[in-house]
């Protein structure tokens, strides 16, 4: 395993807390959740515009869309979805008990899918200590909702 890469996941996973604590406070701003949702994807088909042009990419070619298979274009409702949760819940739960949650609710579905090669993906089956992990986990989000 690249430790590197294990540390960029670890960064990448990281900007989560700060882009749900910025979108929970953006919603409380704006007049509805599904606002401060369209607001939070601006931003990011904005950065993703600059990234094409810093990189010189093109912008996807039109025949390569349409003949994607149509779950393809499930990732954007998804991540809205997504991001609607965190506008929601985080006022009522806070960022710590809705990220521990999600990440348990993330890792469960991982499992799965990697069990069953989810989407044309490599299989990586179940094993006890993947298990034994997720059990951790679960303890680790009872604990984290308890408080003190």
């Amino acid at each position: 395993m690249n430790y590197l890469f294990l540390l960029a996941a670890v960064i990448a996973g990281a900007m989560l807390p700060i882009q749900g604590a910025l979108n929970s406070r953006l919603g409380g701003s704006l007049d509805h959740p599904m606002q401060a949702t369209i607001v939070s994807y601006l931003g990011g088909i904005m950065f993703c515009l600059v990234a094409l042009l810093i990189f010189h990419r093109e912008w996807p070619d039109a025949r390569k869309l349409a003949g994607m298979d149509w779950y393809f274009y499930c990732g954007g409702f998804l991540g809205a979805i997504f991001v609607s949760g965190m506008l929601l819940l985080m006022p009522r739960i806070g960022v710590t008990n809705m990220l521990a949650a999600a990440i348990v609710g993330q890792l469960l579905m991982s499992v799965l899918l990697d069990h069953i090669g989810g989407f044309g993906n490599p299989v990586f089956k179940v094993t006890y200590t993947r298990m034994a992990g997720i059990a951790l986990l679960l303890g680790g989000l009872y604990l984290i909702q308890r408080g003190d």
